[in-house]
Parts: C-alpha cells; structure tokens; sequence
C-alpha cells in the first residue's frame, strides 16, 4: 500500500505546525527543529529498533510476515511487544501524558518512521483508544530525501536513546543485538554500519567498553549457532544469558587466543554446559565452573572427560528443527548426558575443594613465616617493658605451637 508522506500532509493541512522546537544534532550541526502536531494513524514503528528487534525476531521465527505496508497490523503486533517490554515505565508515561500532555517531542521520519518516541507514541495511541480522546502526537519531521543517510539517522537514533540524561530500559539482550547488529553484522557495502569508536562516541560510552560488548554479543550469537537457533535473539533474552555470558566472557579472556584449538575447546565446553545447566544460577554455575575447574590442576582430565559430552549435546540440538525456550527445557528434562554432565563438574569441582582444604595448612604456615619475617629484629630489642613482656607470651605461644605441630608430625 502506498501512503502519503508527512510533508505531503503538512500541504494538506492534515499535519500542522505547533509553537516548540526540540534541539538536535545531524550531520554535526546542532539547531532547534520545528515540532508538527501529527495523526496517529499515519506514523509507524521503527522495526529497527534495538529494543523490539528481538520481538520482530520471535513473531517471524514463528511463521508470520511483519510489514509497514499492512500498517494497522503492523503497529498493533510491535505496540503489544513495546507495552509487555515495560509495562510500569509506560504505565507512568501514559499517565504523565493524560496530566500535563506530551513534554517531550518525538522524531520521526517523511515517511512516517519513527525515530525517537515509541513509548510516547504508544501512550498517545493507547489513551486515544481506551478514552476516546484524539490526541496528536508531536515530533519534528525529518526528510530523509535531503542528504540524510542511513547511518546519519541511526546515529541520531543512538544519540536520544544513549546520550542524553534520562534513563535506558534497554533489556540487555536487546542492547547486544544492537550492538551485533550495528557493529558486526555487515551491510550492503559488506562492512557494519558504525566502528567501535563511533557507536561510543554517540552513546556516551567508552570504546572499551563497547569492544567488551562486541564481544559478548558475538558470544551471544555463536551460543545461538550451538544450540541451533540461528539468528533467533529472542532465545537469548528468554533464556536470560546476559549474565551467564558474561562469565563465558570472563573465562575466555583468561584464555590464549593464539592457541585456537583450546580456545575453541574451552568455548564449547562452556557453551553445552550453559546449554544443560544444573543450577538455577546459572551465572555462578559457569562462574564456579571456570575458577575451580578451568583454573585448577584437573583442568586437562576435565576437558578430555567433557569432550564426548560436548558431542552428544551439539548433535541432539542440530536435530531439533525449530529450537526455542521450550524446546531447550524438553532436552534438559530427557537428555541423559546431562546427569553425566552434572555429575562430572560437581566431581571436578569437589576435587578442586578437597584440594585447597588439604593446602591450607601449609599455606597459612608460608603466610606465618611471611609475617614474622616483616618484624624488625632492632626493634624487637628496643621495646618498653610492658611490650616486650606482651612479645615474650606471644612468642611463648608460637613455640608452643609449633611444637604441637612437631608432635602430630612426629618428629
């Protein structure tokens, strides 16, 4: 269907002019832009937006077809997904708007993308239909045919999402995908659309920071490859693997990427045990795994041991043909490699404990040496009687010991 553009509805006098501007910067150049006063019915959601990509991920992923050009549909199935995505932020918008009308004015695009304002939007929409009121909702209107480039509306885009002073209700997951999607994925041109330092720049971030996003988001993505769900980020989300992820990061990064034989190693491993967790935290579960397994002396046999239950995990996964959230709690519930799995971490992990019990005592007696090495043996001669008398029952006290210690050793 083809619908008319915003600033042919200006002409019409169906889209008028109020008496705010809002600041923005495009193209480099900050200047206040005139704010229109605008149907409902003609603007749409961004479908590339990092806060529903995932939704839209999941609604196709199960069969259906999403398209601005069924307009009424189109909204209807993004505006559910906005409103479940925080239901108590928007409920608070929504009645802010009711109270005082809508402050703050979106950004939308000639064609009646949404830029900047899904949940305002949602609540104008929203109280027009449950009240029976007709209100607009205000935003300046950018034409897109006047120099702007893909990447000059996405930068503004992350720039009113991430740089200015009000909070982000990004779910992680969601904030990974736009950084996978913004930064790693390639485009036409067969490179992503922004650099690290240009994403940082315009989400007042630092560039190590989204580098360890990089990262972490390309983890997401392989776990994804592993479990045979392809591009399908809303697994991810439903599974709450951002912070089991980032332990996986965590552990990875004491790695030596050089060797990339182990490196991959050491990858699968953690990926099939985040597959068939046996805790319900699974953020501590992987955590323990890496510091009293993969940091420890049964390190190897581990790994070696693992190996066939890496194999069997990855094979039943790829059989499945449409994996979800569900799908992955029916193979933890009927794998029986995962009681083996199980078994054979608390096992190595019971090995690294017993371990660190059995050097204690040698390694406090190392700390006790240490310590009485620091003492200053001319200051030791030069106390004050009533020192020197606590020092002598001190000192009376470490002989005692020691010699308890010589008779339990017999010597």
């Amino acid at each position: 269907m083809t619908f008319k553009t915003l600033s042919k509805l200006k002409a019409e006098g169906v889209i008028t002019l109020t008496d705010s501007t809002r600041k923005l910067t495009i193209q480099g150049e900050t200047k206040n832009h005139k704010v229109y006063r605008i149907p409902v019915n003609v603007l749409y959601y961004n479908n590339k937006n990092g806060r529903i990509i995932s939704s839209i991920n999941r609604y196709e992923s199960e069969g259906n077809t999403l398209s601005p050009d069924d307009r009424e549909t189109y909204n209807k199935v993004l505006r559910q997904y906005i409103i479940e995505s925080n239901e108590s932020a928007l409920d608070a918008t929504k009645k802010n708007i009711k109270k005082f009308g809508q402050r703050l004015p979106g950004v939308v695009l000639n064609d009646g993308r949404i830029i900047d304002g899904n949940r305002r939007y949602t609540c104008v929409s929203l109280i027009n239909e449950e009240d029976g009121d007709n209100l607009y909702f205000e935003a300046v209107i950018l034409d897109e045919s006047q120099g702007l480039t893909d990447a000059d509306i996405k930068r503004l885009e992350l720039n009113l999402q991430h740089a200015e002073e009000r909070p982000v209700d990004y779910d992680p997951i969601d904030n990974l995908v736009e950084i996978y999607t913004l930064l790693v994925e390639p485009t036409e041109n067969g490179r992503p659309l922004f650099i690290p330092e240009e994403y940082a720049r315009n989400t007042n971030k630092k560039k190590s920071e989204v580098e360890k996003m990089i990262k972490k988001a390309t983890l997401m993505v392989e776990f994804l490859e592993f479990i045979n769900a392809d591009g399908k980020y809303y697994v991810a989300r439903d599974l709450n693997l951002d912070g089991p992820l980032q332990e996986v990061m965590t552990i990875l990064n004491r790695e030596d990427a050089s060797d990339e034989a182990e490196y991959l190693r050491v990858k699968q491993t953690l990926f099939t045990a985040l597959a068939i967790p046996y805790r319900g935290d699974t953020t501590r579960y992987i955590r323990d795994i890496g510091k009293e397994i993969l940091s420890a002396e049964n390190r190897e046999e581990f790994l070696e041991e693992y190996e066939n239950i890496i194999d069997e995990v990855y094979e039943t996964f790829q059989e499945k043909d449409n994996v979800t959230k569900d799908v992955v709690r029916e193979i933890n519930a009927e794998l029986e490699v995962k009681q083996e799995s199980e078994n054979l971490i608390k096992e190595k992990i019971a090995e690294t404990n017993i371990k660190v019990i059995k050097g204690q005592p040698v390694d406090y007696l190392k700390r006790a040496i240490t310590a009485l090495n620091s003492i200053d043996t001319d200051q030791v001669s030069r106390l004050d009687a009533a020192t020197k008398q606590e020092f002598i029952t001190l000192l009376e006290k470490i002989n005692s010991t020691t010699e308890l210690f010589e008779e339990k050793l017999g010597i």
